[in-house]
């Protein structure tokens, strides 16, 4: 028998993660908008087709507000900047899902710039097949792992992370889905081989927002915390930070009110 997933996809044919294929089906819907944040050619793609699912889950197909003025505030108030302030530097994507940046953020054209993507196995396999005969804008290294365990650093180091070249880490829509405990020794190993200034984004969500358990997205949430209480919690992982919530930069989409937190700093430097 086949085995079905909370979002009614068959695990045993297509077991990438399907709030990966959700998220890369707000973005090609967006770049089919008339006034679009941003273009994706590459997202369609990926989505392949969840017709069935779109036809029972018409409210979550259309609840693309955050996931869509989080994707603008990486490109445009965090890696823009980034590449104009650094010839040479690594992006490294914790979770990477089926992002396509590599492929679609021109700035990153003829640059010394490397992305490396971490992943799930079934994800980076499923990714790589689809997107096989385009070509990155700049050098990618696609890495399947597990960030929830420990073992993906020496992997990263492996495949020729530096601990000297200036680094900015995004974690998009991962860190609520690792165990809290998991998350602080991740964050604490990012920052001990991070080289000085490098950076961080991720995004977290208040308690509320972890207790929902509801829709494909909230109802694997592992944790929240309050935004008061995310630069003490960084600061103790290594990262000096600010946050601020998501509905400050929703470029006018509904992205809820004080739920979801945007946060950026630098690594912590000891003298």
């Amino acid at each position: 028998m086949c085995c079905k997933n909370d979002a009614g996809i068959d695990e045993k044919n297509d077991a990438v993660p399907f709030t990966a294929k959700l998220t890369a089906y707000h973005r090609a819907a967006e770049t089919k908008r008339k006034e679009s944040l941003f273009e994706d050619p590459y997202a369609e793609l990926l989505v392949g087709d969840i017709s069935d699912y779109a036809k029972e889950h018409r409210y979550s197909m259309a609840r693309d507000g955050y996931t869509i003025a989080r994707t603008y505030y990486i490109d445009e108030y965090l890696l823009r900047p980034w590449l104009s302030t650094h010839k040479e530097s690594q992006i490294i994507l914790l979770g990477a899902g089926l992002d396509t940046r590599a492929y679609r953020f021109a700035p990153l054209k003829n640059t010394k710039h490397t992305i490396f993507e971490l992943d799930l196995p079934v994800t980076i396999k499923y990714k790589t097949r689809i997107l096989e005969d385009q070509t990155p804008l700049c050098r990618l290294v696609r890495i399947p792992t597990d960030m929830s365990k420990p073992d993906w650093i020496h992997q990263l180091l492996d495949a020729g992370f530096s601990e000297d070249i200036p680094s900015l880490w995004i974690l998009e829509g991962l860190l609520y889905y690792i165990p809290k405990t998991a998350s602080i020794l991740l964050l604490r190993t990012m920052s001990e081989i991070s080289s000085p200034n490098s950076e961080l984004f991720t995004d977290t969500c208040v308690p509320p927002i972890a207790e929902l358990k509801f829709g494909p997205f909230t109802r694997h949430f592992e944790w929240g915390i309050e935004i008061m209480d995310i630069p003490a919690f960084f600061a103790k992982t290594g990262w000096d930070v600010s946050c601020v919530y998501a509905d400050e930069y929703d470029q006018g989409r509904d992205v809820g009110q004080k739920g979801m937190i945007f946060v950026r700093g630098e690594n912590i430097v000891e003298t």
